[in-house]
């Protein structure tokens, strides 16, 4: 059996063939678990019992298909073969020829849907130009790479496949910007409709094959590729070296043997002067043209378009007449009259400066930065040199591109206000000065950034048009480089930025860095709280209850400081608060029996802890909180091992509901690690413990990596495994560090002064241990060290 959502709707290999029932499969396939409620309401809000007609599409399915759809009381889920999941799959692994193949048209294209409702066509919609733009952008992207290895009746293929792919949106004009070039360099039949298109933005292209080809390919594997074909022309020929400013025309010219002529303007033939000295005075341009058609040589002509407008004119003449020197000349335009080479010259590659270790990646290959740093100079100071000759537009599409991690050409032209030929013409400058790539990905990003540091103000400004461009979550690091500049409409943004990000960050088992971000945050009371829950969960329990203090006293407060007063020791409050936050909304009720539970479990009443960890575990997952449910599952897990019963299968439905949070499914590996470790099962418990090393590193928590290495160190310590304990501890110390949560890394410090029998490091760590608040953790390490104290002194008597 297998859903096909790509061309049409069908539910192949069954019997299903209604469309709401299918939707609905589709729906659930690509979204994942969904409350029933919320599905009832989405597919059938008009209906007087949305959850009846639910309940008759779910019996459809069953019918058609018995093991397909889940159900857990609350939620539904579909475990089942999907082609636009296949899609999705295959265009993550750049595998484009599999991306193509499975897209038989756009997403439910053709299907009959009746009475869908605004919400889910709305969804339907975006889902289906989604998915039809991001092949688009594989196939655009493969092309310019394709383009740029030379391969172009390959690149401009692909180019026409990106035109043609259905249920795409408009393209916008960076997407003509991208293209034009790869149609005209492979002759592409396209060309003249994709013209027309462009016209539509304003936009003209009016390069020629070689231009676009010029423009698209990568620089060339060495300079001595074109010193060999340089220094081979034969007499009466000419060439032309093209390049943007700073990518080495000149440097290359000053190899070559032969008469330079630098540009020169001023008195009429100033930059021939060298070559027309015995007739210049005569002034007579046919005795000009003959005295230079009978010389022979090489000449070197730099910087054409800087060059006095008589010599320009004198050269083109020339070039028709004939001559027996050989004629090289540098410019960063096309030639005006045809040439018998032509050369585009880009920035050097990796494999050039391989000589050069550092080179490549602090110049990204522009010859101007490459020669600064060979000398020692400051790379920032000739990049910057380069950036002030660009026009205003291209200086501020630099920024805003430096500014990015990736490029997004539509966002720049929108937050710059330009219109879509001032963003090309701008895009122009920098490719041909060798900025930028075709995409848009900025050169020598490091030493960009750095540049524009070094400018607050505009850093500031630039920073600030791109924030109030994007969502929530993604605009952060722009409002945070713009505070300066905040104006009063910016403030709710800014509030809802912070909120998002910190919010991302604890979900992603990032505490401290979301408690970083909302302690600079403009204060208001919903970040306020939420900068305590971060800092609960950071482990800093002082500091989280020190910035309650002035929230009014109100359930999901309660909620909090009883969880907070639980872990600081104090139990009565812990109740007190714990049991007010009963009297709130979900959230609230579900942190009180949370804390209540943990009451329970500390003084041993086991079978009260679990039953309200049961209650906390329904609330969270009704809350479609996944992360707190699976925490508190594992919390009921931990209760029943410690009640004497088997908890694998409880372990085992915590990981389940952790689904692929990788951070609560380390965190509930390790619990089942300490679990096989308290009824000897030692091999189970290690096994457990790397699993949960294994996941946390894939989480990029440092803090829960920490644990795990701490608590599989303290494993072999027991067990006088030293070596293994001592490389343990070592991993969980430069775990702790970077995570930055002082007590665990007191604890780490701790265990292995413990190991290593340094009494001083010890005395150490228990100041740390001691400044974090935890009275419980204190007491447990004075207890350690006054054992190991005295272990000492036997030892020592001895």
């Amino acid at each position: 059996m297998r859903l096909r959502t790509l061309g049409g709707l069908s539910f192949e290999g069954s019997s299903l063939g209604r469309p709401k029932p299918l939707l609905l499969l589709a729906y659930l396939t690509l979204e994942g678990p969904r409350p029933r409620r919320f599905l009832g309401e989405l597919f059938w809000p008009e209906a007087s019992n949305p959850a009846n007609s639910l309940a008759v599409a779910v019996r459809l399915i069953r019918q058609a298909a018995p093991d397909v759809l889940h159900d857990d009381g609350v939620r539904l889920w579909v475990d089942l073969p999907c082609d636009a999941l296949d899609f999705e799959q295959a265009v993550r692994a750049k595998q484009l020829e599999t991306a193509f193949a499975l897209y038989q048209g756009s997403f439910l294209d053709a299907s009959e849907l009746p009475e869908w409702g605004t919400e889910l066509e709305e969804w339907t919609y975006a889902k289906r130009e989604s998915l039809a733009e991001t092949l688009r952008e594989l196939a655009l992207a493969f092309a310019e790479r394709q383009a740029a290895l030379g391969h172009f009746e390959h690149s401009t293929l692909w180019a026409e496949r990106s035109i043609q792919v259905a249920g795409a949106p408009d393209a916008m004009p960076e997407f003509w910007l991208r293209l034009m070039p790869l149609l005209v360099a492979g002759e592409s039949p396209l060309m003249e409709e994709a013209r027309q298109r462009a016209a539509e933005w304003d936009l003209k292209w009016d390069g020629n094959i070689e231009t676009a080809r010029a423009r698209l390919r990568q620089s060339f594997l060495g300079r001595e590729l074109e010193l060999t074909r340089l220094r081979h022309q034969p007499a009466g020929r000419w060439a032309w070296i093209k390049g943007g400013s700073g990518l080495g025309k000149s440097s290359l010219l000053r190899q070559l043997t032969g008469l330079l002529l630098p540009a020169r303007s001023g008195l009429p033939y100033a930059t021939l002067e060298p070559l027309l000295k015995q007739v210049i005075q005569r002034g007579d341009e046919a005795i000009l043209l003959r005295h230079l058609a009978a010389q022979d040589g090489v000449w070197l002509l730099d910087h054409w378009e800087s060059m006095d407008e008589e010599s320009r004119t004198l050269l083109t003449k020339l070039r028709h007449l004939g001559t027996q020197a050989t004629v090289i000349v540098t410019s960063c335009v096309e030639p005006p009259f045809s040439v018998d080479e032509r050369m585009e010259l880009g920035p050097l590659t990796a494999q050039e400066l391989t000589t050069y270790p550092g080179a490549f990646e602090a110049t990204a290959g522009l010859p101007s930065l490459v020669n600064a740093w060979l000398r020692s100079e400051p790379v920032e100071t000739a990049l910057d040199t380069r950036i002030q000759s660009l026009p205003s537009h291209a200086q501020h599409v630099y920024g805003a591109l430096t500014l990015q991690e990736s490029p997004n050409l539509p966002l720049i032209r929108q937050a710059l206000d330009l219109t879509a030929p001032e963003l090309a013409l701008a895009l122009e400058y920098l490719m041909d000065a060798g900025f930028i790539e075709p995409s848009g990905e900025v050169r020598g990003q490091k030493a960009a950034r750095r540049i524009l540091a070094a400018r607050p103000t505009l850093e500031a400004d630039l920073a600030l048009r791109i924030a109030r461009q994007l969502n929530a979550s993604a605009a952060l690091p722009f409002f945070q480089k713009s505070r300066a500049l905040w104006e009063k409409q910016d403030l709710q943004s800014v509030q809802r930025s912070y909120q998002a990000w910190a919010e991302k960050a604890l979900q992603r088992g990032f505490p401290l860095k979301a408690a970083e971000a909302l302690s600079e945050a403009p204060p208001t009371k919903s970040l306020t709280l939420l900068h305590a829950r971060a800092l609960e969960r950071a482990g800093r329990f002082k500091e989280a209850l020190l910035i309650l203090t002035d929230l009014p006293t109100v359930s999901e407060i309660s909620a909090l400081k009883g969880a907070l007063y639980w872990r600081l020791g104090q139990p009565d409050l812990a109740r007190q608060h714990a049991e007010a936050a009963l009297e709130g909304e979900d959230e609230a009720r579900a942190e009180g029996f949370n804390t209540l539970a943990n009451l329970d479990f500390q003084q041993g009443d086991y079978a009260s802890a679990e039953k309200r960890y049961r209650r906390a575990a329904t609330l969270w997952q009704t809350l479609g909180d996944n992360a707190r449910w699976a925490g508190v599952l594992n919390n009921r897990a931990a209760a029943l091992s410690a009640a004497g019963e088997d908890a694998e299968a409880a372990f085992s439905e915590a990981l389940t509901a952790a689904g692929d949070n990788l951070v609560m499914r380390a965190r509930t590996t390790l619990n089942l690690g300490q679990v096989r470790e308290q009824r000897g099962d030692q091999a189970g418990a290690v096994q457990a413990y790397q699993d949960a090393a294994s996941l946390a590193e894939d989480a990029g928590s440092l803090n829960t990596s920490a644990k795990v290495w701490n608590n599989l160190g303290a494993l072999y310590h027991r067990t006088n495994q030293t070596a293994e304990a001592k490389h343990a501890y070592e991993q969980a110390l430069t775990l702790a560090k970077k995570g930055g949560e002082k007590l665990l890394l007191g604890m780490v410090l701790a265990n292995m002064a413990e190991l290593t029998e340094d009494q001083e490091a010890f005395e150490e760590a228990l100041r740390l241990i001691e400044k974090s608040g935890n009275p419980a953790i204190v007491a447990r390490y004075q207890a350690v060290y006054q054992v190991f104290i005295a272990r000492s002194s036997r030892s020592a008597q001895t």
